[in-house]
């Protein structure tokens, strides 16, 4: 039963951000539940590991709960912030790299393919604080530009992983890694 709790703090990360669909951002519950979301992000992978619980289901549960969040706090915030329209082109070809990459990914592999790199795993703690400091600093462009120059980085690097391994290692820590 315990090595099943890995996995079952991403499935709560797939309920929890079913309700963000529901709440209004940036009001209490909206960030409550936001911030369980992400702490079972930052728990679920380190646990699993120290438990010996790692399997590729859970590495792919994981990507997947990862991705459905980012795309539901992209879509719900999205709205109630003003930015320059170049900062939401930007966000357009973030959202291409990153369909690009899995794209890549299927194609050679065969698989869905959520890298858990450094860059990704900075990339998911900036996001996580996306919603917080644009509550506490009330200033997008600045926040959200610092956001996307990390987030390019990121899904460039897994384009570029997809595209030049010899195989799949969804834990790969990054190209200066290997």
């Amino acid at each position: 039963m315990i090595k099943r709790i890995p996995n079952i703090l991403s499935i709560s990360r797939i309920i929890l951000t079913i309700f963000l669909i529901f709440l209004e951002p940036f009001l209490a519950p909206f960030m409550i539940v936001y911030i369980l979301a992400v702490i079972s992000d930052l728990i679920d992978g380190p646990l699993a590991r120290k438990i010996g619980a790692t399997s590729q289901f859970g590495a792919n549960l994981d990507g997947f709960a990862d991705f459905f969040l980012i795309i539901v706090v992209l879509f719900r915030v999205w709205p109630q912030i003003e930015f320059s329209a170049w900062l939401g082109m930007w966000i357009f070809g973030v959202i291409a790299l990153k369909l690009l990459s899995l794209l890549v990914a299927f194609i050679r592999y065969k698989k869905l393919a959520l890298l858990h790199t450094y860059a990704n795993k900075f990339f998911v703690l900036v996001l996580a604080t996306f919603p917080i400091f644009e509550v506490l600093l009330n200033n997008s462009d600045i926040w959200l530009t610092a956001f996307l120059v990390i987030a390019t980085l990121a899904m460039l690097e897994d384009v570029f992983i997809n595209l030049t391994s010899k195989e799949l290692d969804l834990d790969i820590k990054g190209i200066f890694f290997r």
